[in-house]
């Protein structure tokens, strides 16, 4: 589970990478700016479509087939980009890759939190989501070191190979979760599944959350911090930082320090979600304060790249309150869709602010990052004040 899980998350870090790579300019060369905003809108558009439609499918058909569906659909869109010398090609080939692993992470948080023992719960959810940035770190290193475009190619097809035979070995004989095969009447298959997994207790069964609470609150951090994110690792640079060679640095900075904050936030968070996630947005408005005081300098990579480094630690930090957090505040029967609906917020708002963003001096683009901060500090601090602590919890909730 924890191989297949975080083999999917490291190929969505690679295929979310890719956009802003190509915005950049090196998979099909220098594009003109109208295009850059294009190939930057392909995965905000077809991520969320992933995600929710999948995230349905999820909670009908199970956690392990969905794994199967998206593999290869986001397989094939990997070899179009890779043979794609033209816009139009490389266009269809980050759709049906977006889309892919969009419809995969739903799958993956739903099961790890499903089938993971109940005091490692967010552990894993935490670790396993950090593949997503250390998939993005890799690729958009080997992009710096290697600017000849065919061998761009080559690396992209060898690794997404390479994960793909790891991901068929280990969802071969990956079990389903136990909890959705009991939530769909399936009672003998749920307890010889739970038997093999070892899972000694569901955990402590509390009253439900209130889901409208849950919802609101979790759709304020997650627009907060997905488009936060999203503007600083892969959007100031095309726009704020012309040329190739420095837009790809500025991506591998940004993902080399959520990667590192990953496993810094794991531990952290195994002691309690609620304290955790108010310091985690707190301190992420915090950094980008420092960044917004010091807009003069940042045109000095030495200044700009250890801020940018920080802010990225930062915005993990908070990522994985909102990974363990979604999975954990719905019931079995809808936690697919559940994680679905809360994740169309940020993926809607995203693309307005990539198209937004496109004239906006730095200024005021750095000002709009302080403000969403911002909201999900609020957020945070209500979910505080209102919302159920989570560790130890039984997550199914079907008998409160």
């Amino acid at each position: 589970m924890i191989v297949s899980s975080a083999s999917g998350l490291t190929f969505w870090g690679m295929v979310g990478t890719l956009g802003p790579l190509a915005a950049a300019g090196s998979i099909i060369g220098v594009l003109p700016h109208y295009l850059k905003v294009l190939v930057l809108l392909i995965g905000p558009l077809f991520v969320p479509f992933g995600n929710f439609f999948m995230g349905l499918l999820t909670d009908r058909l199970g956690r392990k087939k969905i794994f199967l569906m998206t593999m290869i659909i986001y397989g094939v869109g990997i070899v179009v980009i890779s043979l794609s010398y033209t816009f139009i090609p490389l266009i269809i080939g980050l759709m049906l890759a977006e889309f892919g692993v969009g419809g995969e992470e739903i799958p993956s948080l739903s099961l790890v939190s499903e089938d993971s023992p109940v005091s490692q719960r967010a552990m894993w959810l935490t670790i396993i989501s950090d593949f997503d940035n250390i998939g993005s770190a890799l690729i958009a290193g080997l992009f710096v070191i290697i600017v000849n475009s065919f061998m761009d190619r080559i690396i992209l097809l060898s690794a997404a190979s390479a994960l793909i035979i790891i991901m068929v070995l280990s969802r071969i004989s990956l079990p389903e979760s136990y909890k959705w095969q009991e939530s769909r009447g399936q009672k003998e298959k749920s307890e010889i599944t739970k038997k093999s997994l070892y899972i000694d207790t569901a955990g402590v069964n509390i009253k439900r959350p209130a889901y409208r609470l849950s919802l609101f609150v979790l759709m304020a951090m997650a627009i907060s911090q997905y488009t936060t994110f999203g503007l600083m690792a892969y959007v100031i640079g095309p726009y704020e930082f012309p040329g190739a060679r420095t837009d790809d640095m500025i991506i591998f900075v940004a993902l080399v320090g959520a990667s590192v904050a990953g496993f810094i936030a794991a531990p952290l968070i195994s002691r309690g979600r609620k304290k955790y996630t108010m310091y985690s947005f707190g301190t992420g408005f915090l950094s980008t304060v420092l960044i917004f005081i010091l807009i003069p300098f940042l045109h000095d990579t030495l200044i700009f790249y250890p801020l940018l480094f920080l802010n990225m630690m930062m915005s993990e930090f908070a990522w994985a309150s909102r990974t363990t957090l979604e999975p954990e505040l719905a019931p079995t029967r809808i936690r697919g869709t559940f994680i679905g609906t809360v994740r169309l917020a940020p993926m809607i708002v995203y693309p307005l602010l990539v198209i937004a963003t496109s004239t906006m001096p730095l200024t005021d683009f750095i000002a709009l990052n302080m403000g969403l901060w911002l909201l999900g500090f609020a957020g945070a601090m209500v979910w505080h004040h209102y919302g159920i602590e989570t560790k130890n919890v039984n997550i199914d909730y079907s008998e409160n």
